[in-house]
């Protein structure tokens, strides 16, 4: 592929198109667009939009928006044609000279780059996290970098044929997008995909198929890598870790995971342990993630909107004390929520459940806490401002999206914030 030479096609919307369009205008590459909706046909010569007709003569590859299923009708039929499927990541790859570090799972994909980004960079090992994260793929071309780190979906890894990878870690496996992948079996399939030609291959201990790669884990208190214990390195409660008696912050359950992952892979980097922690403690922390933006009254009101299945509010949970008022709830998904009954009678006093599945989130939960239901979050924000008491932790934590409201979980929890802000400067 001649990537200055060749001509696209971009199926779809959103930031792969933005990112795309973006990337071929600035460097003269010819391309077309449109979206499956607009549609009409296709046979062996051309596209049939609503407003145009497209020559598929003149196409070399189509680069197709990963929310777009396989089992899409115009997809397919490109296909049938003869079309060549492409992608950003496999574009990028053929123009930068840099590693490529690649990093899935169905958690803490977007806090894991980063953090790996930030602490590469705070040892003068340039690095930059993109892909699924936000950042285009293509702004890893502006700079020379020592590595690159790609985030990449289930979604995303689907449509990727080659990947060519230093290091690849799949992070965690649970229950999500079953609407598209069908079976857990398909789903963890896809994401053994980030392993194909990858010279490093970890992942996480409790995963299928663990025995044909390295693998990382926390047990108990301690941090194995290959089932060997990080000597020194230990949980010394659920805010606290401690190198050889001296302690540093975690922000939760979830922070020692990444941390583990991270550590794993900076092993094979050559980065020390002792360089691998202070920069960890000097980490910038992403909203949206077990976010304790705001105390007031004694009461702490937390933001874990990222949150999109049972397994990250778990974490969430894990993370707390008790006293907690909970608010779950969105779009309607195929998961389970069976990890969260025992968690919820222990540590939640009430349960808030909102959105499109709070009738089915009281089915599958079965749990004994007080429970209540809204229609949207600003009912549940008024709610516990006339209930709540010191002592209290509020969470947010919905276990599910909400395209059905918001555009995004940063969408949903900004709206969030903003409520909980302005019913607190009511009560002043």
């Amino acid at each position: 592929m001649n990537i200055f030479k060749s001509s696209f096609l971009i199926i779809g919307e959103g930031r792969t198109f933005e990112h795309c369009s973006k990337f071929f205008k600035e460097n003269d590459i010819i391309y077309y667009s449109t979206t499956t909706n607009d549609v009409i046909d296709i046979n062996n010569d051309e596209i049939i939009c609503k407003k145009k007709k497209i020559d598929l003569n003149r196409i070399d590859y189509a680069v197709i928006s990963p929310g777009i299923p396989p089992t899409n009708h115009v997809l397919q039929k490109l296909a049938s044609s003869g079309c060549k499927f492409t992608t950003d990541i496999e574009i990028i790859q053929k123009l930068s000279q840099s590693k490529f570090i690649c990093v899935t799972g169905t958690n803490g994909k977007t806090s894991t780059v980063n953090l790996i980004a930030d602490i590469l960079n705070d040892n003068n090992i340039s690095a930059i996290a993109c892909g699924n994260n936000g950042i285009s793929v293509f702004e890893s071309l502006q700079n020379s970098y020592d590595y690159i780190l790609l985030e990449l979906s289930s979604y995303q890894l689907e449509y990727i044929s080659k990947l060519n990878s230093f290091i690849s870690i799949i992070l965690n496996l649970s229950e999500d997008h079953l609407e598209r992948h069908r079976t857990l079996e398909n789903y963890f399939g896809i994401k053994e995909k980030i392993f194909n030609s990858a010279k490093y291959k970890l992942i996480h201990k409790n995963l299928d198929h663990h025995d044909k790669y390295s693998t990382f884990e926390v047990r108990d208190e301690m941090f194995l890598i290959d089932d060997c214990v990080i000597d020194g390195l230990s949980i010394t409660d659920n805010a606290h870790i401690s190198y050889f008696l001296k302690s540093y912050l975690i922000d939760g359950r979830h922070d020692l995971h990444n941390l583990c992952a991270s550590i794993s892979v900076l092993k094979i980097i050559g980065l020390s342990l002792e360089h691998v922690l202070s920069s960890f403690d000097k980490r910038k922390r992403l909203e949206h993630r077990v976010e304790k933006f705001l105390t007031f009254n004694d009461i702490k009101f937390i933001n874990d909107s990222k949150s999109t299945n049972a397994d990250s509010t778990s974490n969430a949970l894990m993370s707390l004390g008790n006293n907690i008022i909970l608010i779950m709830g969105g779009d309607h998904k195929r998961m389970s929520y069976k990890i969260l009954k025992e968690l919820i009678n222990d540590k939640v006093k009430i349960l808030i459940m909102i959105g499109d599945n709070k009738d089915d989130l009281k089915n599958l939960l079965h749990v004994n806490t007080n429970q209540v239901c809204y229609e949207d979050l600003e009912d549940a924000i008024s709610y516990i401002f006339s209930v709540m008491v010191p002592g209290d932790t509020v969470l947010m934590s919905p276990g599910t999206s909400s395209y059905y409201l918001y555009d995004n979980y940063q969408h949903r929890g900004n709206h969030f914030k903003e409520l909980v802000k302005k019913y607190a400067s009511q009560q002043n």
